[in-house]
């Protein structure tokens, strides 16, 4: 039984063994879908950012009307809002600049919907311990905002996340359709899936700098690259080994 097949070409010749054959293809393989996923994944980031740019064109002052589409397209909103809570929610792990730290939100309705969403007024640092929390002032009861609509993430990141009661703050591990729901829950109150993230000229806002992609278009291609460079290299020093100079 035909183990191998073998080719000339010239003064070379190939010789490469079937089992050698089928674990070439399957690296090749790997290697240029995890290639061609970067290029999918650039093109999802690119799509993202370019929501960004065109949801300037207009500013929303009510939430009475908002839809999935302006949500998924990060709308501009600008409201008139009364604080419903006196407490704060820290959304920990959260790092900036470096550093470890809480995501500050809170509870708002707006006046012109009556509809009651949450704020994501940005950044403050942690403590070394743990159970020290930071200091974090209440914003003011009637309070004037503006920012981004950000959906919350739809899926379940931590089926056993629970809310730390810490008088006025409320401790969370992460923001997420779950956690939603225990704060739906706790504050017996409809609460919408999405929240508000801040412009940094809003009074009573922390440090803000919304990464709206985890990784840059341009950064995605640049491991499509290196993905397509390494099957590239697997082709070459394959042939280099495979192929022998006929003895003259």
């Amino acid at each position: 039984m035909q183990t191998s097949i073998s080719y000339k070409i010239g003064r070379y010749h190939l010789s490469v063994d079937f089992r050698f054959l089928i674990v070439f293809l399957l690296v090749q393989l790997g290697l240029n879908e995890l290639g061609f996923w970067q290029i999918s994944r650039a093109q999802e980031k690119q799509k993202i950012l370019s929501k960004l740019a065109n949801s300037d064109v207009s500013v929303l002052t009510s939430l009475k009307s908002v839809n999935r589409e302006q949500v998924d397209n990060f709308a501009k909103v600008q409201l008139n809002t009364s604080l419903m809570m006196s407490k704060n929610l820290l959304i920990e792990n959260k790092i900036q600049n470096g550093k470890l730290g809480y995501h500050v939100l809170n509870l708002l309705k707006d006046k012109s919907s009556n509809k009651i969403f949450l704020v994501n007024r940005g950044w403050v640092e942690g403590k070394a311990n743990r159970q020290e929390m930071p200091y974090v002032r209440l914003p003011a009861n009637a309070w004037q905002v503006k920012g981004r609509l950000y959906q919350i993430n739809p899926d379940v990141l931590s089926s056993n996340a629970e809310i730390e009661n810490h008088g006025k703050i409320l401790r969370l591990p992460i923001l997420d359709s779950y956690t939603l729901e225990l704060l739906v829950a706790y504050f017996e109150l409809p609460i919408e899936p999405y929240i508000l993230r801040l412009d940094s000229d809003v009074s009573d806002v922390y440090e803000v700098d919304w990464q709206w992609v985890s990784m840059t278009p341009e950064k995605h291609l640049g491991y499509a690259f290196q993905w397509f460079a390494l099957s590239l290299a697997f082709l070459l020093a394959s042939l280099y080994v495979l192929v022998k100079k006929n003895d003259d």
